[in-house]
């Protein structure tokens, strides 16, 4: 081969190299400005289907009142929600997920363990609800949310004194998990639906959303995620766990979730199989990402009456008249569509009580 042939495949080699690399890192930041760095979940989120065919804040009396307190986090001015129990054995702070808010259906267990004897603390994270943020920033700035949150509630007059339990769903419950390894006493905390770290996340959701071919694009996705967030895509939720033998853990997980998918990225995933003794895990037959805390037949229910309002969109041409819809909504059973799975936050509620002193 002479010297002329060796430098065209040489150049040609770093060119597509280069190509490979660049499409990656101009993907991840095309990616995160589109999702990551806008508001999508602002108070009137609550007026989606998802959101009105089943209870949220306002459907249940119990959460009617509340005291409202902001904290900082960051750059940024977060909304708490304090909702006292006259005789608390313990101060709740609930984390919620992407694209949703302290006020909706995560209300669902909120209610639950607020009439079980907790004190519960809700908030809406970074770029959500009536926090503000332009979007949620990274898929690690629950950890500061959760962080900040917790530091709020060790000053507030009416909690200060508690024990201090953490709930978290989806990107809250990432954080509540990676927030318990950051900031003492925390005496345990449950995660619905989370993910390991950011950089799995970011790949399992790319994967089961378009190929199993991903694979082969996943060094540039990483990346670019590294060049855009730095080394927290990294932060292991399970790394938590590890350094936090003291703290017990409930992990669950869907079979169904295809938003943090089971396979992979989630944090249930890499821990089962570890044996960790402060981590009691439970897998979730046939539920999705959305509400993993309600049972398989209110679940089962509410996407039945979500489909029932695309169907009308489709019969009124994607024009659905107002009244139409909400004679709909009217019609919906919000108790059946809001069945909490008594028997899994009753063991939420049993390993909480068993770290009160």
């Amino acid at each position: 081969m002479n010297k002329k042939a060796k430098k065209i495949i040489i150049c040609s080699a770093i060119g597509a190299v280069t190509l490979y690399f660049g499409l990656g890192i101009v993907g991840t930041l095309i990616a995160t400005e589109g999702f990551i760095n806008v508001r999508n979940c602002d108070v009137d989120l609550l007026e989606q289907d998802f959101y009105r065919v089943q209870k949220c804040r306002a459907d249940y009396d119990s959460l009617k009142d509340r005291e409202v307190v902001t904290f900082p986090c960051g750059k940024e001015t977060l909304t708490g929600y304090l909702y006292t129990n006259p005789s608390p054995k313990g101060v709740i702070v609930f984390s919620h997920g992407i694209v949703n808010l302290a006020d909706a259906n995560m209300s669902q267990v909120q209610n639950y363990y607020l009439t079980h004897g907790y004190t519960v603390f809700s908030f809406d994270l970074t770029g959500c609800g009536r926090s503000t943020g332009k979007g949620i920033r990274t898929l690690y700035e629950s950890t500061n949310c959760v962080v900040n949150a917790i530091n709020k509630v060790k000053e507030l007059d009416k909690t200060k004194d508690l024990p201090i339990f953490l709930i978290g769903h989806s990107w809250g419950a990432y954080g509540a998990v990676t927030a318990s390894n950051k900031v003492d006493g925390v005496k345990a905390v449950a995660s619905f639906s989370a993910y390991n770290t950011p950089s799995d996340m970011m790949y399992g959701s790319m994967e089961i959303n378009t190929s199993k071919a991903m694979i082969l694009v996943r060094p540039a996705e990483e990346l670019g995620l590294f060049l855009h967030w730095g080394a927290n895509i990294y932060q292991s939720a399970e790394s938590a766990i590890k350094n936090n033998p003291n703290i017990p853990y409930v992990v669950i997980h869907g079979t169904e979730d295809t938003t943090v998918p089971f396979k992979s990225c989630s944090l249930y995933d890499n821990i089962v199989n570890d044996h960790y003794e402060n981590v009691t895990t439970v897998k979730l037959e046939g539920i999705h990402h959305g509400t993993p805390w309600k049972t398989l037949e209110a679940e089962t229910y509410t996407g039945e009456c979500e489909k029932a309002l695309k169907d009308l969109r489709k019969q009124y041409k994607n024009k659905l008249p107002d009244d139409v819809r909400e004679e709909y909504i009217a019609s919906v059973d919000k108790e059946k569509s809001s069945v909490v799975n008594n028997e899994l936050l009753n063991l939420i509620d049993e390993t909480f009580t068993s770290k009160i002193s």
